[in-house]
């Protein structure tokens, strides 16, 4: 019992002494540090990482400065004549740009900062960590204020044939209206729904072809529009030899809603090409994909078997590389590209059994106006369009005319009045 107390007071003397031992870890403030690249940065959003981003930690005391932003590199676009940095979007939905001022403090192996904060959009926490050498950010319970989009999963609408033969539904949602020509009292509208579902796809070992229309239905399976900002695109892919169903990655696509009948969408272009890469390269191994991840998709979704012949990625591959798609999106990639950083503006249509999202008339004029020039100038999409005029019963009246109709095209875009061009969703099930 006598010795008790000296017990008590050596555990106590070694727990100060512990204490004081790890306080007084000299670390030397951080004048400024730029970090970028996986081995000196991390950024998480809600416990998921995000690619090719850029911080800089400026500390002062035991203050900080802290900034998160993101560039893509065109050079990796050199196909498309593209250089230089291009912005892009940043780690919180409706920011291209993270800076918060934080009080920052010793923690004896780095220097810890913590809060809560948020923008115009999104509620949000964040926990970050510096050293010379590397820097950790955290944002956890981000959410949207008001909530993402409701229902919040969707899926492409399937491909309908009318009584009387005409197409009245695809994937596609297409509204165009134009001033009369005088040259031709034809409706020249349904010429570019037919674009969307004339067969241009290489599929079965190049044996057949699809329609754009008939690639979207068949590969993607869902869309969800997740409350913290975060898009989740279900879809088949071959990457691994067998056709089986995956799931894009979080925090590639984000979105969020300004209004009631607006969204804005966000595309980190490193998500978007790696995602293209691993999908059309066949480089990730299928035990190494987690198809339920998210919890997101039942397993019984998960556990589908699609026919060995569906499209994948494989085949929009070599659509997209052929000569006139290529023409078509070097044309339009630098109205897309100044967009990225600040978001897709989009209007969108939803009601209990629908959700049509689409750009308005002036972008939806200044991308098909390229589009159709190129197109009609390739003779083999003139033969296919003239197949499908001979096949819908609305456009049987052009046949006569119909090369004269499809030259009219431009003209008619030029006068516009209403052009809303965009997609086509139901409800998930």
């Amino acid at each position: 019992m006598k010795h008790i107390p000296f017990y008590l007071l050596s555990v106590s003397l070694l727990t100060l002494a512990g204490c004081s031992d790890n306080d007084s870890t000299p670390i030397a403030p951080i004048k400024e540090k730029t970090y970028s690249g996986v081995s000196e940065l991390e950024v998480f959003y809600n416990d998921k990482p995000m690619m090719g981003k850029t911080a800089v930690f400026a500390q002062e005391d035991n203050k900080a400065l802290v900034k998160v932003f993101s560039e893509f590199d065109l050079s990796q676009l050199s196909e498309f004549g593209l250089s230089g940095k291009l912005p892009a979007p940043g780690i919180i939905p409706g920011s291209p740009h993270f800076n918060i001022n934080t009080d920052v403090k010793n923690n004896g192996s780095s220097w810890e900062f913590s809060g809560s904060s948020e923008n115009d959009f999104c509620t949000y926490k964040y926990t970050g960590y510096a050293t010379p050498d590397n820097f950790k950010l955290y944002i956890s319970d981000a959410a949207l204020k008001n909530g993402g989009m409701s229902p919040a999963i969707w899926k492409p609408a399937p491909i309908k044939k009318g009584d009387d033969g005409s197409i009245s539904s695809t994937p596609f949602y297409i509204d165009w209206e134009y001033r009369p020509i005088k040259e031709i009292d034809i409706n020249l509208s349904p010429i570019i729904d037919a674009l969307t579902v004339i067969p241009v796809i290489p599929v079965y070992d190049n044996t057949a072809y699809m329609s754009v229309s008939q690639a979207i239905f068949e590969i993607v399976k869902g869309v969800a529009f997740l409350s913290d900002g975060n898009i989740l695109i279900s879809y088949i892919s071959s990457v691994g030899g067998a056709a089986h169903l995956d799931q894009t990655a979080p925090n590639g696509f984000q979105y969020v809603m300004p209004t009631s009948d607006m969204l804005k969408f966000y595309v980190n272009p490193l998500s978007f090409f790696s995602f293209i890469l691993e999908n059309t390269s066949g480089s990730t191994p299928e035990s190494e994909i987690d198809l339920n991840a998210t919890g997101l998709w039942p397993a019984k979704d998960s556990q589908t078997k699609p026919d060995a012949n569906s499209p994948t990625m494989e085949n929009i591959k070599k659509f997209l590389a052929s000569p006139t798609v290529q023409k078509i999106l070097k044309s339009i990639m630098p109205q897309l590209l100044p967009m990225v950083a600040e978001g897709i503006p989009m209007a969108y249509n939803l009601s209990d059994n629908s959700l049509k999202i689409f750009i308005d008339t002036e972008m939806a004029v200044g991308i098909m106006t390229p589009i159709v020039k190129t197109l009609i100038e390739d003779n083999t999409t003139i033969e296919l369009i003239k197949k499908y005029i001979a096949s819908d019963p609305r456009l049987a009246a052009l046949l006569p005319d119909v090369e004269k109709a499809i030259a009219l095209l431009p003209k008619a875009i030029e006068q516009t009045t209403t052009f809303n061009i965009g997609f086509n969703l139901i409800p998930y099930e």
